[in-house]
């Protein structure tokens, strides 16, 4: 059965790219194209935005560590780090939230329902976009044991051992949600989450969720200004 040219080329792209060329044959060319991302909420970019407080889900999920935190507020520091990040990155105007506002419920589906709570928030503040929504931040200490190989100076021998292994993790986990300053409506509402572990135990939690932050920065400001990705394209001369 003879194969038409189209198919042809087809097969012969299928096969460059599954080998990873870079120019490749006669007229064929691989290039690196810049692709924009929209921003995932229909915005122009220069609204005024303004941050509610958000349900903190925990603090941390070793209990023992709970003196040592109990200072610690993540509603605040998750919010100022937000606000920082559309003041730097965006061209929207951040509008202060009143110290008073108090959200009416710590469920997040009647939350997002709550459209008087959030226009009358939206009216105290003349913001065009209200943010909300839940975060949580779990710090946790792990201990096991690990098997690994090592070389006996008596003998010169290989021999296995037990070594006791200790580390800290740290999980963030954030639910946004945007709302219509005029009308209260949800317009979106996303989780993300990332998480870092490190190989010694009681690690700096605040370090630690800085670092999660930094690592959900991207995916954030996705939410409201255009982004860039590197694609490889390959091209028929």
């Amino acid at each position: 059965m003879r194969i038409g040219r189209a198919a042809a080329r087809l097969s012969l792209l299928a096969l460059l790219v599954a080998a990873g060329a870079a120019p490749l044959l006669a007229g064929v060319f691989e290039t690196k194209l810049r692709l924009p991302l929209r921003p995932k909420l229909a915005v122009t970019g220069r609204e005024r935005i303004s941050i509610a407080p958000f349900i903190v889900a925990s603090r941390t999920t070793d209990k023992k560590d709970a003196a040592r935190i109990q200072d610690f507020d993540l509603d605040a520091e998750f919010r100022r780090y937000l606000g920082k990040l559309l003041q730097k990155r965006t061209k929207m105007t951040l509008v202060t939230m009143p110290a008073d506002v108090k959200l009416p419920t710590s469920n997040l589906k009647d939350l997002t329902e709550n459209t008087d709570f959030w226009r009358g928030v939206g009216a105290r503040t003349g913001a065009d976009l209200v943010l909300g929504g839940v975060v949580d931040f779990k710090v946790e200490n792990k201990s096991g044991y690990r098997t690994e190989e090592y070389r006996s100076p008596v003998d010169n021998k290989i021999y296995t051992r037990q070594v006791l292994v200790e580390s800290t993790g740290f999980t963030f986990d954030v639910s946004v949600l945007a709302l219509d300053g005029r009308t209260g409506a949800q317009l979106f509402l996303e989780n993300f989450r990332d998480q870092k572990e490190k190989p010694k135990r009681a690690a700096d939690e605040m370090a630690g969720l800085f670092e999660n932050l930094f690592s959900l920065e991207g995916q954030l400001l996705g939410l409201f200004v255009v982004r860039e990705r590197e694609a490889n394209r390959y091209v028929f001369d």
